[in-house]
């Protein structure tokens, strides 16, 4: 497995579909999902110059990131479990996976006790798929009210997960309805949110996220191949 060459042609992908679609490209960042992934092979991204990596559990990021050099961002994306915040700290850069009230509790408590504010992003599940977490779209309106509650909170924007059975048609209209209900949201004042991100988009998918207005995509297989 040869992940800088991989890394060379996702970024190449990357490239084409920020141009197709007329963006910046300053406004769309890779992250490298190294779930499961050995520290090696995330020290061989970090060699071919990625520097943002993503992890779905709480206890691989605990093991990974100390072998990693300061200047790595690490996200979380996976489901985050309440009795889990006590473990992290101020160097997890951004959690995408902000889904209900007693998480945003949790978060806040922890940030309260160690005065510091998190980055989260809330997940959306705008496929309404029984089998992935998130809030149902009409139900984001009334949680973002509730962010002033919470001053150790931020959300910064939106993530989801496409679903698993969609064809691409369906997936790029996923990606677009998050987008729209963004856009939608973004004119209001509420505290403690701004909504510039938006994260969607996976190995198999991320073209079309980009294309409608992705600004974070999560790469796993695509660079590290399968486990």
């Amino acid at each position: 497995m040869d992940i800088k060459q991989n890394l060379i042609e996702v970024r190449q992908r990357i490239d084409q579909a920020v141009a197709r679609s007329k963006r910046d490209p300053s406004t769309i960042r890779l992250l490298a999902v190294s779930k499961t992934q050995p520290v090696s092979s995330l020290e061989e991204a970090y060699q071919a110059g990625q520097r943002a990596f993503a992890e779905n559990r709480v206890q691989e990021w605990l093991e990974k990131a100390p072998s990693l050099p300061n200047d790595c961002e690490w996200h979380l994306v996976g489901r985050l479990q309440t009795n889990k915040v006590k473990y992290l700290d101020q160097n997890v850069s951004l959690i995408h996976s902000l889904d209900r009230f007693s998480l945003l509790e949790t978060l806040n408590e922890q940030g309260e006790r160690r005065q510091m504010i998190w980055a989260t992003l809330v997940q959306v599940n705008i496929a309404r798929d029984p089998a992935k977490a998130g809030l149902m779209p009409e139900e984001v309106p009334d949680f973002l009210n509730s962010i002033g509650d919470y001053p150790h909170v931020r959300v910064h924007g939106f993530m989801t997960i496409g679903a698993l059975e969609a064809s691409s048609a369906e997936t790029q209209g996923f990606f677009r309805e998050l987008r729209v209900l963004r856009d939608t949201l973004q004119s209001r004042k509420w505290s403690g949110v701004d909504l510039r991100e938006l994260s969607m988009g996976m190995s198999q998918d991320f073209e079309l996220a980009i294309k409608e207005g992705a600004t974070l995509v999560r790469v796993g297989r695509q660079i590290f191949g399968t486990r």
